[in-house]
């Protein structure tokens, strides 16, 4: 899915915890004066996500921002909070921000309601996502990978050549330059590249290797980390042996500098990984479903709730009551239809006991462009 989706489900995720926790606190306050004084309390744990969060009471003053919201608007702080003052009642808005340092950023908000004990609501929390960061990270990725799947040889390369018989080995400078050796310098032998290569990935490099000369495989092809004074360095290593026979006589093939690929290739997983597991550690239930409401995904809480674990391309009729699956499926209708739905839902869970969800339903569009139902739920029921 494209980045839109981590997007979208980062910013509800962490309204829906945040809203989860003043719910909780709300049995113990009666006014909004004590609510205020609750966030002082949570303070700490407001401040330590990593997104600008604000709160919005119910006349429409923001009388609370995050440690992230301060730092991200330095100087503009004053001026963002005003601007957001005038947001329309809209869950989901894309605008230009001053950042801090007058620096002008394409940013998603995202708002929701926040409910009181009477389910009558009280304020507005929302969210702040830079998108400007997300999109260059991924353009980056995309034009490094197109560029290396149409070139087939140029300045970026570096060619080496080994003759396997006498064990002498030629390099380019680019080759010299990407294994950080100098110009005059002159490599002679495989041990010039092999003794760089990190040793996270050095068994990895000879087993392919091996293969290799042995007639396993048609092509030498691996990425590996090599050792620098100051680091390491991604690289692509190219090759094919020619063999008299069974016996390989002599290699040739590229080298490629892959770093900055392979650091937005890490960058956009341990994002990816950190949005995963963030739905799956949520207190309140999450699913995306297909146009026609198949369940494509569910989180941990939403399972353990119907405990039905053949969920996969199931539709609410193959899981729930005739009467809760009506529901469901008219809400899905509405959301296709806006955008964004807010509705409540009652769910049974396996032991036939209702429970009542603030659900938030949204629209996404997959790789393909293909629309996806996508939902949060915090539960109203208390036990």
């Amino acid at each position: 899915m494209e980045l839109t989706i981590y997007l979208l489900i980062a910013s509800i995720t962490i309204i829906v915890i945040l809203a989860y926790i003043i719910m909780v606190q709300n049995k113990k306050i009666s006014n909004i004066k004590n609510q205020i004084n609750d966030y002082k309390k949570y303070k700490k744990f407001l401040d330590s996500f990593p997104v600008p969060v604000f709160y919005r009471n119910f006349e429409g003053k923001i009388i609370y921002t995050n440690h992230s919201f301060d730092i991200s608007f330095g100087n503009n702080k004053n001026k963002t909070i005003k601007i957001l003052t005038t947001l329309l009642n809209k869950p989901l808005e894309q605008m230009e921000l001053n950042y801090d340092n007058d620096i002008q950023k394409r940013a998603l908000i995202f708002t929701s309601n926040l409910y009181g004990n009477d389910l009558h609501i009280e304020g507005k929390i929302g969210t702040i996502f830079d998108i400007d960061d997300f999109k260059k990270d991924i353009t980056s990725l995309l034009a490094l990978r197109q560029r290396y799947s149409l070139a087939v040889e140029g300045p970026k390369f570096g060619l080496w050549d080994w003759n396997i018989l006498e064990n002498s080995f030629y390099s380019s400078n680019r080759w010299k330059k990407i294994m950080s050796y100098a110009e005059d310098e002159t490599p002679n032998n495989l041990n010039s590249w092999l003794r760089l290569v990190d040793a996270r990935d050095m068994a990895m490099v000879n087993e392919r290797l091996n293969q290799h000369l042995s007639g396993a495989n048609d092509i030498f092809d691996i990425e590996h980390r090599i050792r620098l004074t100051n680091g390491s360095r991604w690289v692509h290593v190219k090759g094919k042996a020619l063999f008299d026979g069974k016996i390989a006589t002599r290699m040739s093939g590229l080298i490629e500098d892959i770093s900055q690929r392979k650091e937005a290739e890490i960058r956009l997983s341990k994002k990816q990984m950190l949005f995963a597991s963030f739905l799956e550690n949520l207190p309140g239930i999450a699913f995306i479903k297909d146009i026609g409401s198949n369940y494509i995904y569910i989180n941990r809480k939403f399972e353990n709730l119907i405990e039905y674990k053949a969920w996969e391309n199931r539709t609410p009729r193959d899981i729930f009551d005739k009467e809760t699956a009506t529901i469901i499926l008219e809400n899905d209708k509405k959301t296709i239809l806006h955008g964004h739905q807010e509705c409540i839902e009652t769910i049974s869970d396996s032991n036939g006991k209702q429970k009542r969800f603030q659900v938030y339903n949204f629209t996404i569009n997959d790789e393909n462009g293909e629309k996806l139902l996508c939902g949060i739920g915090i539960e109203l029921t208390k036990s």
